[in-house]
């Protein structure tokens, strides 16, 4: 057989639709077998610390002010 001769058959089989999803499906079928092989599950990412805010300070108290005396005498 010549080339000539087999390019007709060669195309048959390769528009073929049965052939087609075959070659799909396996394609499908080996790449979920090289994603599995190669999972790796990532590690759980630290949490942020939320930032407590500090505590007021407390205002310097002189005595006579806290009694609404004014503090004058």
């Amino acid at each position: 057989m010549k080339i000539s001769e087999l390019m007709p058959i060669i195309t048959a089989v390769l528009t073929d639709t049965r052939v087609i999803v075959t070659a799909i499906v396996i394609f499908v079928y080996l790449d979920l077998c090289c994603y599995i092989v190669r999972y790796r599950k990532k590690p759980p990412k630290p949490k942020a610390k939320k930032a407590v805010a500090a505590p007021a300070p407390k205002a310097e108290e002189s005595s006579g002010e806290e009694n609404g005396d004014g503090g004058e005498e």
